[in-house]
């Protein structure tokens, strides 16, 4: 129901900025793919976003257990959708390799992956040739309210952490100047 609904988001700091987010997403007639790992949050979300913006049917879904020739079919199917708000919702590992996704324009990474390589090739699904819009890629961080608190929460440290990993691997690759 939507008051479980409602509940069910005020208990994350994340989902409820996520949701926030995809209403003015949506406002703008445009299209997300959120990354997450959880398959029965996926599904949840799923029905939640499908009663939420009223949508014909719940959201595509990709993950581990749909096949390659499936993923593509759905790739296909949300790419040639009309112009308009949609969402697709994908594991990072699964969504993150061979896919390319430039319906969307909005990348929110509801869960984050401890490899910043696999977070990045997520979000290249929609930087491909073809993509007519600005990107924008959401990092969502539950974040304590207290200045002192704040920056050794989990979202803070991980976050922190991909950093100084992205660094890390950016100044190996290509040489300081």
């Amino acid at each position: 129901s939507r008051c479980e609904d409602e509940q069910f988001i005020a208990n994350s700091a994340r989902l409820a900025w996520t949701i926030g987010t995809l209403d003015r997403i949506r406002e703008n007639r445009e299209k997300a793919l959120i990354f997450l790992e959880s398959l029965e949050l996926q599904e949840r979300l799923a029905s939640i976003l499908q009663r939420r913006y009223r949508l014909g049917r719940p959201p595509m879904r990709i993950h581990g257990g749909v096949s390659g020739s499936k993923r593509q079919e759905i790739v296909r199917s949300f790419q040639a959708a009309p112009a308009g708000f949609d969402v697709m919702i994908l594991s990072p590992r699964a969504g993150g390799v061979g896919l390319t996704i430039t319906a969307a324009n909005h990348v929110i990474h509801l869960s984050r992956w401890w490899n910043p390589a696999v977070e990045d090739q997520s979000t290249d699904r929609v930087y491909r040739i073809g993509q007519m819009k600005p990107v924008t890629v959401h990092l969502p961080l539950a974040v304590h309210p207290d200045p002192d608190i704040g920056p050794l929460s989990f979202d803070s440290k991980l976050d922190e952490l991909l950093t100084r990993k992205r660094t890390l691997s950016r100044d190996l690759l290509a040489p300081i100047s």
